[in-house]
């Protein structure tokens, strides 16, 4: 009989990966022959305790490694051309090739990654919507998320025939954009408690500039929406939260941008009564409603339902120049 006692098995719990401090847990995934590949536990799994995994003596321990996201690029190598990143989850394996999918958006995300082998091929199939993009812009910001970036990133990735669409979305975002920044800044003065009479006449003439520049931009924003159709092809219909206040934004316009005839009490070099009613500042600031003749604009209702309109018409309209769907991306796992 042989005297040499037979190696005891070893249970395997966690692995440390090369760089990192903190084990991760892992669970069996398979055997092939000796070899003993583990992957590691996935959010999903918490609900249970995974078994330790058995290592024999003489078996080979192979950690599969991770992946949880795509990520979109300009460039090949940098941070500066990084647009966002996608979830993927595996749809289909086969020997030396694991086939995966992005997550659609509002897709329950159990946490589930793909799980690949050394010298793995991995086959993504990207799908994206511009709500997405919205989401990845928006996070952290509170209220308003600027529609800019969210524009400019979509139309980066979507195909385009011209540049005449990104071109003409991208400045109605702007005028959006800096529409709203300029109104929080007037509510802000609105609210301003400020001592003493100078601070109160720089606080009032500063809303009231404000007020003038904001409605402008937001007049050229609807400008641009109700002739998107026109000028650029698109087919979204322009809501009626746009339609049913554009006439009385643009004449309030107008009366901005042509400050100096009203100020003569004048419409186009005309003596006109309604003229000096766009210098009721008082209700601006008192009851937070521009004044203009018969056309008035509350800034606590008619401002934030016309801006989140177009803000997501805007969105609408850039969504009709589709990524192409389901175009596979296809890289190779190996072995660090």
């Amino acid at each position: 009989m042989s005297d040499v006692e037979p190696t005891k098995p070893v249970y395997l719990e966690s692995v440390a990966r090369e760089g990192s401090d903190t084990p991760e847990r892992v669970v069996l995934y398979e055997r092939v022959g000796k070899k003993v590949y583990v992957r590691a536990v996935d959010p999903c799994d918490d609900d249970q305790e995974p078994e330790r995994v058995r290592i024999d003596d003489g078996d080979e321990l192979i950690v599969m490694e991770h992946l949880s996201h795509i990520t979109h690029h300009l460039t090949l190598e940098g941070d500066d051309g990084y647009l966002l990143p996608q979830r993927i989850v595996e749809t289909s394996r086969e020997p030396g090739m694991v086939v995966a999918r992005t997550l659609r958006h509002g897709e329950v995300d159990d946490g589930r990654r793909v799980h690949v082998r050394p010298g793995d091929k991995i086959e993504v199939h990207p799908t994206l919507e511009i709500d997405a993009v919205d989401e990845f812009e928006s996070q952290g910001v509170l209220g308003y998320a600027p529609i800019s970036p969210v524009l400019w990133t979509w139309l980066k990735i979507a195909p385009q025939l011209t540049d005449d669409r990104p071109r003409y979305l991208l400045s109605a975002a702007r005028r959006l954009d800096l529409a709203q920044t300029l109104f929080m800044r007037v509510e802000e003065l609105r609210q301003s408690d400020p001592e003493g009479a100078p601070a109160v006449r720089r606080a009032l003439f500063e809303l009231v500039g404000a007020t003038e520049l904001a409605v402008v931009s937001l007049s050229r924003a609807i400008d641009m929406c109700t002739k998107a159709g026109t000028d650029i092809g698109v087919t979204t219909a322009v809501p009626s939260d746009i339609t049913t206040r554009a006439t009385a934004v643009i004449a309030i316009r107008n009366a901005y941008e042509h400050i100096e005839d009203r100020a003569l009490g004048k419409v186009w070099g005309k003596p006109d009564p309604n003229a000096l009613t766009i210098f009721d500042h008082v209700s601006i600031a008192v009851d937070g409603v521009i004044r203009y003749g018969v056309h008035q604009l509350d800034l606590g209702t008619d401002v934030p339902e016309t801006i989140s309109a177009i803000r997501q018409f805007l969105k609408t309209a850039a969504s009709e120049a589709l990524p192409p769907p389901d175009s596979p991306t296809t890289t190779t796992y190996v072995d660090a």
